[in-house]
């Protein structure tokens, strides 16, 4: 129940900027191989503070849009934990739910994991027209390499064209393959995962909510994801395509603003 409600807070936080005018700013402290501890704690310049879960995630909500500096407190690193850069300046607005990584290094850290199961975050836009994105996309996969916690976790898409929110949940993870990235420092960059879910009309669109299907590949090719990491993302009702992000699995649609990160901490746990 714990960890349920954990995730729970995770995924609104990984949606919050998708439709809001403030949102969630989450916050990542972890090794470059995404080993990572709780109880760090993390603060946001006239915001407030927060300390880390066993994900080594934090949340905070920031009021209103603009640029915030985002600071980890070195005193609460576990021990053989040391931290490069300890504040950030983010920009928080409303096309992309920002991800604010920061990377432990020091013995604490170790080594690279074996290629294995694997979780993924991510959020962000694709494509844009006359200034506004095509697609929104955000959430969680597999939170924690754990198919219970939050039911597999949550996959948003906003369609902002045809006015339609796609929520995938139960999600399963089908594999994860692919090579060795540098951030986090893991032996996979590839997550094929399917699941169920509604899809919606929003922002007049009178579509009502309708349960549907869903395939999805996402790959994480460099950090800082904009211009490099794919997304594919089919939607299906009763056999027919409603909602689609690249041409297939193995051409996915390269992502515009925001990030697509796989992790495999907890995955041997």
């Amino acid at each position: 129940m714990k960890l349920n409600l954990m995730m729970s807070g995770l995924l609104a936080a990984a949606l919050g900027c998708l439709t809001a005018d403030a949102c969630t700013l989450t916050i990542r402290v972890a090794c470059p191989n995404d080993k990572t501890s709780d109880n760090i704690e993390v603060s946001i310049a006239g915001v407030g503070s927060a300390k880390t879960d066993s994900l080594g995630i934090a949340t905070l909500e920031v009021p209103s849009f603009g640029t915030y500096t985002v600071c980890v407190n070195e005193s609460t690193l576990p021990t053989g934990a040391t931290i490069g850069q300890k504040c950030q300046k983010v920009k928080v607005d409303t096309e992309a739910p920002p991800v604010v990584d920061f990377v432990l290094g020091g013995s604490f850290c170790g080594d690279i994991p074996p290629q294995g199961p694997c979780w993924m975050t991510g959020g962000g836009t694709i494509d844009k027209v006359k200034g506004k994105p095509s697609y929104s996309y955000g959430g969680v996969v597999y939170p924690g390499c754990s198919p219970k916690a939050a039911d597999g976790g949550n996959w948003n898409v906003i369609d902002h064209a045809n006015g339609l929110h796609f929520q995938g949940k139960h999600i399963i993870v089908d594999s994860c393959s692919g090579v060795s990235t540098r951030s986090p420092r893991v032996n996979v960059n590839i997550i094929d995962f399917h699941g169920d879910g509604t899809i919606t009309g929003i922002g007049g669109n009178p579509e009502e909510k309708v349960d549907v299907t869903f395939v999805g590949r996402a790959v994480d090719n460099l950090d800082g994801g904009a211009g490099n990491d794919l997304l594919y993302i089919e939607v299906q009702l009763g056999g027919v395509t409603v909602l689609q992000i690249g041409n297939s699995a193995q051409d996915p649609a390269t992502i515009t603003t925001g990030n697509i990160q796989i992790h495999t901490s907890s995955c041997g746990k």
